[in-house]
Parts: C-alpha cells; sequence; structure tokens
C-alpha cells in the first residue's frame, strides 16, 4: 500500500516537472545579456556621478547624453596621419621654450659682463688718475713759493694751491686733509712747494713753520671810496704798490661767478670800479697785488647775495645798472633813509627821460675832474660827457665809487615819491626834496646854497 501511494507521488512530480517549460539556449543568452546590461548601466551612473563631481555640474546635464555620445567619447577617434600627435608635438614646444629662454639668459649675461667690465676700465682709470694726482706722478718740478694768507681754510688752501699749479684737483686735496686729519694745522706764511710733490709732502710741508713770518696790515675802505683811493691806501700800508694793484684788479680774472656780469665799454674808465666791496681787510705787507685783488674779489662774491640777485631780475636790472646807480646814491647820502629818497628821484627821473633827460648828480662832475682826468692817458671828450649826469643822458657808463650794502639795497628797495629835485644843506646834512623846480629854488635857498 505504501509503495503504491510512493510511486503516486513520484508519478505527480513527473507531471508538474513535465508542465514547467524547459530553459532554452535563447533563454540562457537572454539572461546573460540582461545581467551584462545591468551590470552596465551600474558603471554609466558610476561615471556620471564623477563626471559631474568633476565638472563641478549637476547630474542631470550628464543624464541628457545619450549612449551613442558616451560609446563616442569612449572610443577614440582615429588620428588623422598628417597631423601629429599632441603629445608629441608637446616635448617639441618645451625645448623651444627651453631655447628661447637660453638665448635671453645669454643675452642678459654678455650685457652683465660688459657692465662690469666697463666699470672695472672706468674705477680702474679713476683710481690711476687719483694715485698719479696723489703721487705727484707725471707732473712738473719747478718750485713755486706759495703764500699761505692767515685764517684761511682747507678750501681757501686747496683753491690757492690749484691756482698755483700744485694741484690739478681741489676736491681730492681737501678729502685727503679730512681724512688725514689735518684740517685746521696749516701755518700762514711762505711755503716752498712742487706740483712733483705728493700730497703727504705737501700737507707737511704746510704744517711746517713758514719760512719767516710776514708782517701784516689792516686796511679799511670805507662805503663810498674810489678804486683809485683804495689803491692809494694799500700803497700807503705797504701792502702792494697802487700802480700795481690797479692794473691788476681791472684786468685779472679769478672765475667768480660776478666778473661774468661785468660790463666792458670803451666809454668806461676803471672796469672794475664798483666791484671792490667796502670792507676791513688784512693783508700781508709787500704782497703780491694779485693775491690782493683776489681776496677783495672773493669777499664781493660773498657780499652780493643770491637775494640781491633775485631782486634785480625782479626789477628787471642787470648787476652793473644797480652798482653804477648805488654808487651815485653813496656818493649822494648820508644815511638810509635818505638814500632811499634819493634813489627814487633818480628812479623818476629815468622813468620820465623826456622831461628829465639829466640826472644832474654833482658827485658825478666830481668823478670826472678828480678822477679820470688826471688819470687817463688819452683824453677823451666822449669819456668825460658820458660821465658827467650834467652833460650825458641817463646812467653814467659804470660805478663811480664803491657802495655798500645800504646804498645797494636803498637803489633795490626805493622809497615811492613824486619827487624829481633834492638838495642838501652841507653843513647839517640835512636833505630838501621837491616835486617843481620852483619848489627846489626854494630848497636851495633854504638849505644855504643861494642867496
Amino acid at each position: 500500500m505504501e509503495q503504491k501511494e510512493r510511486m503516486e507521488d513520484e508519478i505527480r512530480l513527473d507531471d508538474i516537472l513535465n508542465s514547467m517549460p524547459e530553459k532554452t539556449d535563447a533563454d540562457e543568452n537572454a539572461e546573460e545579456t540582461a545581467e551584462v546590461q545591468e551590470t552596465e548601466a551600474l558603471e554609466e551612473a558610476s561615471s556620471g556621478d564623477t563626471f559631474a563631481e568633476e565638472d563641478g555640474k549637476p547630474l542631470e546635464d550628464n543624464a541628457d547624453t545619450s549612449e551613442e555620445e558616451f560609446d563616442s567619447a569612449d572610443e577614440p577617434d582615429e588620428l588623422d596621419e598628417d597631423e601629429p600627435d599632441e603629445e608629441a608635438a608637446q616635448p617639441e614646444r618645451k625645448k623651444k621654450r627651453r631655447r628661447r629662454r637660453g638665448h635671453g639668459n645669454f643675452i642678459f649675461g654678455l650685457l652683465l659682463t660688459v657692465f662690469i667690465i666697463s666699470v672695472s676700465i672706468l674705477a680702474a682709470v679713476f683710481i690711476l688718475k687719483c694715485a698719479k694726482e696723489f703721487l705727484g706722478i707725471g707732473k712738473s718740478d719747478i718750485e713755486i713759493v706759495v703764500d699761505i694768507p692767515m685764517n684761511s681754510s682747507t678750501a681757501d688752501i686747496a683753491n690757492q694751491l690749484y691756482n698755483e699749479g700744485i694741484i690739478r684737483d681741489e676736491k681730492l686735496f681737501r678729502v685727503f686733509s679730512k681724512l688725514k686729519g689735518t684740517d685746521g694745522t696749516y701755518i700762514a706764511g711762505t711755503h716752498k712747494l712742487s706740483p712733483k710733490m705728493d700730497y703727504a709732502t705737501i700737507v707737511e710741508i704746510l704744517q711746517e713753520e713758514a719760512e719767516n713770518k710776514r708782517e701784516t696790515a689792516d686796511v679799511v675802505f670805507p662805503e663810498g671810496i674810489t678804486l683809485l683811493e683804495a689803491a692809494q691806501r694799500l700803497e700807503d700800508k705797504g701792502v702792494c704798490s697802487a700802480e700795481e694793484f690797479i692794473k691788476v684788479f681791472n684786468s685779472s680774472e679769478f672765475g667768480f661767478d660776478f666778473e661774468e656780469k661785468v660790463k666792458v665799454s670803451s666809454l668806461k674808465f676803471y672796469k672794475m670800479e664798483g666791484y671792490l666791496f667796502p670792507d676791513t681787510y688784512q693783508f700781508y705787507v709787500e704782497d703780491d697785488p694779485r693775491i690782493v685783488a683776489k681776496k677783495i674779489y672773493k669777499n664781493f662774491e660773498a657780499k652780493i647775495t643770491p637775494d640781491l640777485y633775485g631782486r634785480m631780475e625782479d626789477l628787471g636790472m642787470e648787476l652793473e645798472e644797480v652798482l653804477t646807480l648805488a654808487s651815485i646814491v653813496q656818493a649822494e647820502a648820508a644815511n638810509t633813509r635818505d638814500m632811499k629818497k634819493v634813489a627814487s628821484v633818480f628812479y623818476n627821473r629815468l622813468n620820465n627821460p623826456d622831461e628829465y633827460p639829466l640826472l644832474q648828480s654833482d658827485p658825478t662832475t666830481n668823478y670826472v675832474d678828480e678822477v679820470i682826468k688826471p688819470n687817463i692817458e688819452i683824453k677823451s671828450e666822449s669819456m668825460f660827457k658820458a660821465y658827467d649826469t650834467y652833460q650825458g643822458a641817463g646812467l653814467t657808463p659804470g660805478p663811480i665809487c664803491n657802495p655798500g650794502l645800504d646804498a645797494i639795497n636803498a637803489v633795490l628797495y626805493p622809497a615811492e615819491t613824486d619827487y624829481y629835485y633834492f638838495c642838501s644843506n652841507l653843513e647839517t646834512g640835512e636833505f630838501f626834496y621837491a616835486k617843481t623846480l620852483d619848489e627846489h629854488n626854494q630848497n636851495l635857498v633854504e638849505a644855504g646854497l643861494v642867496e
């Protein structure tokens, strides 16, 4: 019974199995294809996420991409045989860049080398020149007697040594003296030097006692002194010959800036009248006129400051004009207040030449009679007339004396007046000013100049 039931169960199982469809080869292939597609879909999704992350774009932008686009992107295009491979061309561009950079470095290096060589040559030339100057190489062995004035600074001494031909470079000597610590140790007096001496020897000699202690003389040149009077004072003090001083003072050139402003004219008597600045000077007795003249030139250069030149420029006047008018004012007035008023009278006349062509200053006539006529070698009526402001129109050809700062400033900053005349009491020094000739005639009486 049991065996029969077991057989019936087996028959049922066989029927069930037979009723089920058998799996064909096509079905197996379909299953395999489905599995492959599922795997590819997962890979594509994964690659889409990476692409979105790398480009920073949302996944939806990449989702629209067709399978063909992905397939074409995955498969590399065939390279044209005529086009070079980018990877092959990239090293060539790098090589070209290296070549260009190497070429630029070569030019820079060449220029740097040329520059260094040039600087080295210039430095060598400069050092050689300085060495020759320091050591006196190639210079004359002539012996020169040099007189160092009292209270001379290192700059003064360097300038004097340069002018005497002992040294060729003032600045170099000053630097040497400063480095050696010898500034202020030089002794005034007479020293024997030679251009062939080295700087150390020159400095050593200048520190030694002078061969002779020279006598000095103080000479005072007051405001309004003439060049002729100044020369006579120098001679009276035993400094130098008056004649030699006049000659040297009017003919020498020392290289000061103001010398270029000095006017030269055939009607001018003394070329440098007006350029001897009034002051107290100290000179050596029996000194060289050239040294005396240079000392006076130097003082004038220092006293006429840039501010004074600036004011002259504002007025449209030249140095010679200012000194000429200032010399007349200096000779006419004795104090600053009257100098400014006198200057205004002369300006008013100069600015109205049709009505007042002549300055009519008595000191100009005196200069002709007392200075020019007694000392001129060949008489010149045209010169006499030009200097006498009662005959010649306008300013004189040059200064008639040597004015001081007060007279110069009076010309640069005159008073503002309507005066065309002035006179003064010779005993009291009181000045009288007038706008008209009638007023002036009355002032002449009041000043005691006419009855």
